[in-house]
């Protein structure tokens, strides 16, 4: 059982692309300049952390703007073509948007997080239906993330209640398939977490493993968590396929760690803050076993190294095969700005938000090239 807090990210259909074969060393970011072209990205999304992005087959794609309760569509050069929804709670309504994928090529799925349910649209952005969890339409459990696998099914993580000690803050996630067409459900996984209950919370985003999904092939869905070395891939039926275990060595989180993560090195009041509250901050075990877990476009399992870990910030990772052949350990050159990790892939171009260094107030969200020395 592992004592932290999951986040969960979903990472979209794979993509046959262009990709060049990965090499050691290290690849530098080499961004397109036509891409995105009078496009205010920080006027539509409030913060770069609305992250979530799915892809259409011509290179179009939907970002959810979850402050806003919108989602809008691109056209391929990243210019914004419309916005879908609005903020509430009827038919068609979003109330923060989260993660979504196109489905089967002409409809969208967006988790409708504030409202508990799926609300789908088509490519049009004219409303279909809501589909709630539970095949009868009654679950509680709050939808997390989602990638679209075909005919009418979605794969999804949903998050449920667990009983616990009241020193001991407790969650369960379960990944399922989900047919939004007759509703039924099948559960792939497991996975439970904990962290301490302190009179003194403190949240680390960067501690908190994540549930990874992706769709690897006409039958097989990879879930990997970072707070597990194993990474599997399950047929749509739920048939447990393979897996892989990460040589990876947990870290335990010490005082520390904390202080990296709250960026004391830059501002050293965090240490006097933290020092004045040590009493009552509890922390939890282990880091996770790495930061994030992505598919490219040729279907490589690249694996971000949790470099918080040494105290570094700099983006590196290792690539496997689906078959857990290790294929390369790669760092990224930011070209200038801030450290970034690409989790969306589209042919031969990464997609991710990029912010200049030294400027925390501006990003653009960009497509660009990761290009070896």
């Amino acid at each position: 059982m592992i004592p932290a807090i999951i986040a969960l990210v979903g990472l979209g259909m794979l993509i046959p692309g262009q990709s060049p074969a990965v090499k050691p060393g290290t690849v530098k970011i080499v961004v397109d300049p036509a891409f995105g072209q009078g496009t205010e990205w920080d006027a539509l999304f409030k913060t770069s952390t609305d992250t979530w992005t799915a892809f259409c087959s011509d290179g179009s794609f939907f970002r959810s703007a979850a402050a806003d309760g919108l989602v809008h569509k691109f056209d391929a050069a990243g210019r914004l073509v419309k916005s879908i929804g609005r903020k509430g709670q009827g038919p068609g309504d979003l109330q923060g948007p989260g993660a979504l994928d196109v489905l089967d090529g002409k409809t969208l799925v967006v988790n409708d997080a504030g409202n508990r349910r799926l609300s789908l649209f088509d490519l049009d952005g004219v409303f279909i239906k809501t589909v709630k969890l539970g095949e009868s339409g009654a679950s509680t459990s709050s939808i997390l993330t989602l990638t679209a696998l075909g005919g009418n099914k979605i794969v999804c993580a949903v998050q449920d209640g667990r009983a616990s000690p009241p020193d001991v803050i407790a969650f369960r996630y379960r990944v399922l398939v989900k047919d939004v067409e007759d509703g039924r459900e099948t559960e792939l996984a497991v996975f439970d977490w904990e962290k301490p209950r302190s009179k003194f919370m403190v949240r680390v985003i960067e501690w908190e493993p994540a549930v990874f999904l992706a769709k690897a092939g006409p039958d097989r869905v990879l879930v990997a968590c970072s707070g597990t070395p194993e990474v599997a891939l399950f047929s749509f039926s739920g048939e447990k396929r393979s897996s892989f275990i990460l040589d990876i060595e947990r870290t335990r989180i010490t005082w520390k760690h904390l202080e990296f993560a709250v960026r004391a090195d830059e501002n050293p009041k965090n240490i006097e803050f933290l020092a004045k509250n040590k009493s009552d901050i509890k922390l939890p075990e282990f880091l996770p076993c790495y930061s994030r877990l992505a598919l490219d476009a040729q279907g490589r399992v690249l694996v971000y190294d949790y470099n918080a870990a040494r105290f570094s910030r700099e983006a590196s990772f290792k690539a496997f095969s689906l078959e857990g052949r290790p294929l390369a350990s790669v760092k990224i050159d930011p070209a200038g700005h801030k450290p970034v990790m690409p989790v969306h892939f589209w042919k031969e171009f990464a997609y991710a938000y990029l912010t200049k260094a030294g400027d925390d107030d501006s990003f653009v969200f960009a497509r660009f090239r990761l290009v070896s020395d």
